[in-house]
């Protein structure tokens, strides 16, 4: 499948002035909370020099000693506090950083307005300028900028900053550092405030679009602002010319009308810009461009519509970090999973549970995927002991409020999510916190719906918080949608965390037992743990509260009115091992694709439901299995095809389709029971051809898939690995920029090619050339060697390599593992 992502051009870049932003990247970094450390003169040249993005808690060693929380986790269903391990990744990213960098000013700089822009800093940051405190901002996700101008001097400028870190701070691997970008951005003395534009498109026909602009305006004095609608080949298509005067703030507003409108889609994902241009006296003096797109949204009853056409969310929850490069944001990584879930088929995402970098969103636009922007997971009421309930009081407005602020214009944003699983839930909203967020919302976007997800939905929906937001989110409740619709008729709603089952990829344990016991609330009563941590991998193991996938699609294909699901997650991601605190392990294990970016089966079993245009025909399990010789197991298929036809060495075990239920069996009979915990084999088949009782013999399992006809259309087949023969490295890329990342499949194949997946040695990386080795995986949560060391066992035959390039020309990657070797020199760096 091919990926397009349209370009913004900027034609007049080169003949206009424009706003100046200059990324400070070379940064010295310490862990030691030296007292003086904000001073312009103190001596540094003892710390660590980094490039931001950086991520300091990564690059260290996993011990679980770090992130020891006594918690009562209510959605497992405990009724006291117990020691987890693991929850936050066992990496030490609690404690103290500070970064210094200098920053050349010359003296008609300092005629203009400067300011210092993160776009997120974990956290609790207090920023120096040259000595002088400049402000600080507690939570770690958030962008913000200062004003620095006043604190500058003609030459040499010092900026410090100083991050800390708490214990029991995050539910999850928050990162530590400066992991997101910092800019310096030079502006005239009156120019356009700082996310001071917002563009709407209330009118759109066939034949035209009306594009709305509010504006504001920072300066003095008689201007002229200037307004050019561009196309994204750069074409102007709407100008608008208007004198002002402006005394400190101005705001304006402006109407455009564009003939025969290209639309913003999922398919077909347009960008136009609208271009603000600030003259005196003929002179231009500023410049700020607006991505944006032109697109309608709707909430309705029976769903969620994009330019007048339904559309079902096949979404996915993401975490914010990148496995083993921890929360470090690379663009070129983000592209990497949204090609991937792309693949899978999905349409949108939810960004769980904290606004996210701006360039994701920037590629949500350029790729076509709709986005729910989140941003909080507490509220008042704390689930760890210094989370942001800490902060909530003093912070949560001018929080909420940057980030729509920020965000307003991605035509890829449809909803704004105010809160997680929030803990007012159990205590129906005490303070009515709903409404207060809701409300600071509607004061700065009224195009978009507000949401939150509710984990709790009879308490949500019977304190009314459900139904303060414009469209509820319940997480985890396939069993009683058609009793909230026949309880909350006029209820809008989708699914905002679905599943819960648990993975690894190519393990699988025998014999698999569907266990269907239930508490009266409706979760799991039995599931099965394995000491080694690696679940059965036939999604017949799920967290207390989960489920398989399965059991989600019966239900939103029983209840056509709920706008679609969001699985927990896309990618699996550091911290969060539920349930194998025990096990030690330190990732989550729900997703369709690992923590390294490999599938896993059940990402052909999204694929298969989800992706419209790619015919699927997968089945596992692979079929080295030495100590079930002889014995009967399972064999699952995932595919697009009527009907699927299975032959080991050979013999046929018969045609079979899908066996779908016309009406799901687990729906609850009241609204009460909750929980939808646990599968059944029924289930199973509803969305897989299941052949149950196969004689495993090593050999060659061929699975051949055919239309209704009868007609043979696709052939898949697995084979006995023989003995480890050589290495195999793959690019995921063949070029790649100077500066950005780049991945590396490694997998240890036999003779003929085939993967060895009982291969799970450890093997030596040397990257030389163009790059520098940065991290790698394996993609087993229980994997603890350090990310960031050239070193790793390989798990079921195959593990991951992160490169970053440093300069123009060709990468060596060199992999030695027992008596196997390779070398990769392909990829080049441009």
């Amino acid at each position: 499948m091919k990926y397009i992502i349209y370009p913004i051009v900027f034609l007049w870049l080169s003949i206009l002035p424009a706003q100046e932003i200059e990324l400070l990247k070379n940064w010295k970094f310490t862990n030691y909370d030296y007292g003086g450390a904000f001073q312009k003169d103190f001596n540094d040249e003892n710390w660590d020099s980094v490039t931001i993005p950086h991520d300091w808690a990564v690059k260290e060693d996993f011990n679980f000693t770090h992130d020891i929380q006594l918690t009562m986790v209510i959605q497992d269903g405990e009724t006291k506090p117990k020691y987890r391990t693991g929850r936050t990744g066992a990496l030490p990213y609690v404690g103290i950083g500070w970064y210094r960098t200098n920053y050349e000013v010359s003296a008609s700089d300092l005629e203009q307005k400067v300011q210092l822009m993160f776009d997120g800093a974990m956290s609790n940051a207090k920023v120096y300028v040259n000595g002088n405190y400049v402000g600080e901002r507690p939570f770690g996700y958030i962008s913000f900028y200062f004003d620095i101008t006043k604190h500058l001097t003609p030459g040499n400028n010092v900026i410090a900053v100083r991050l800390e870190n708490f214990s029991s701070q995050s539910r999850w691997y928050p990162g530590a550092g400066l992991y997101r970008k910092v800019s310096v951005v030079k502006t005239n003395k009156t120019h356009v405030k700082t996310w001071g534009t917002f563009v709407s498109t209330p009118v759109i026909t066939k034949k035209s679009a009306t594009v709305n602009l509010d504006l504001e305006i920072l300066g003095e004095g008689n201007c002229t602002v200037v307004n050019e609608v561009f196309t994204p080949q750069g074409v102007i298509v709407a100008k608008s010319s208007k004198e002002i005067k402006i005394d400190g703030e101005q705001k304006i507003s402006e109407d455009f009308k564009i003939k025969k409108p290209k639309l913003w889609d999922i398919k077909t994902p347009h960008l136009y810009n609208l271009k603000t241009s600030i003259l005196k006296e003929g002179k231009i003096i500023d410049t700020y461009t607006t991505p944006f797109g032109i697109r309608s949204i709707r909430f309705e009853l029976d769903g969620f519509y994009l330019n007048d056409r339904k559309v079902r969310f096949k979404g996915v929850n993401m975490h914010h970090d990148f496995g083993p490069v921890g929360a470090a944001f690379h663009k070129e990584l983000f592209v990497r999973q949204m090609k991937k879930m792309k693949e899978m088929g999905v349409n949108s995402i939810r960004f769980s549970h904290n606004p996210p970098a701006p360039e994701a969103l920037d590629i949500c636009d350029e790729m076509g995927i709709l986005a729910i922007d989140e941003a909080f997971d507490e509220w008042q009421i704390g689930k760890v002991l210094n989370g942001y309930s800490k902060q909530f009081d003093l912070w949560a407005k001018k929080d909420l409020t940057d980030m729509i602020l920020r965000d307003r214009n991605h035509p890829s944003v449809i909803m704004w999510s105010i809160g997680n699983e929030i803990m007012e839930q159990y205590q129906k909203d005490p303070n009515d916190i709903t409404s207060y967020l809701n409300d600071i919302v509607k004061t700065l976007d009224t195009t978009r719906a507000t949401t939150a997800g509710f984990n709790s939905a009879n308490n949500a929906l019977q304190s009314g918080m459900a139904s303060t937001v414009d469209v509820a989110g319940f997480n985890y409740k396939p069993g009683i949608y058609h009793k909230i619709r026949e309880h909350y008729p006029n209820l809008k709603f989708y699914a905002s965390e679905t599943g819960g089952s648990l993975s690894t990829r190519n393990s699988y344990k025998f014999p698999v037992n569907f266990d269907t016991a239930q508490t009266k609330r409706g979760t799991s009563l039995n599931t099965e743990l394995y000491p080694d941590g690696q679940p059965g991998n036939y999604e017949n193991t799920n967290v207390p509260w989960g489920y398989s996938p399965y059991k989600e699609f019966a239900s939103q294909d029983y209840n056509d009115f709920v706008y679609g699901e969001f699985v927990w997650t896309g990618y699996d991601y550091l911290g969060e091992p539920s349930p194998y605190h025990t096990a030690k392990s330190r990732s989550s294990y729900f997703a369709p694709v690992d923590m390294v970016g490999m599938e896993k089966d059940k990402f052909y079993l999204y694929q298969s439901e989800w992706n419209e245009e790619e015919e699927v025909l997968h089945f596992y399990p692979h079929w080295t299995l030495p100590e079930m010789k002889g014995k009967e197991i399972p064999v699952v298929c995932y595919t697009t095809y009527e009907k699927a036809e299975l032959f080991v060495n050979g013999k046929s075990y018969g045609i079979k389709t899908k066996q779908k239920q016309e009406v799901p069996e687990f729906l609850a009979e009241n609204i009460e029971k909750e929980a939808s915990g646990g599968t059944t084999l029924a289930q199973l088949k509803a969305y897989a051809i299941v052949w149950e009782n196969v004689v495993y013999e090593p050999g060659e399992a061929v699975v051949v898939g055919y239309d209704k006809k009868g007609k043979k259309v696709g052939q898949t087949k697995r084979v006995t690995s023989g003995e480890p023969h050589s290495i195999k490295i793959e690019s995921e890329v063949p070029t790649l920029n100077k500066g950005e990342v780049a991945v590396y499949i490694v997998s240890v194949v036999d003779k003929e090619g085939n993967l060895c997946v009982l291969y799970n040695e450890n093997m030596h990386i040397e990257v030389n050339g163009a790059a520098t080795f940065l991290a790698s995986g394996n993609g087993d949560p229980t994997n603890v060697q350090n990310l960031s060391k050239p070193e790793r066992r390989l798990f079921n035959g195959q593990a991951v390599i992160f490169v970053k390039s440093n300069n123009e020309g060709a990468i060596g990657i060199s992999v030695k593992s027992k008596n196997l070797n390779s070398t990769n020199t392909s990829l080049i760096v441009k």
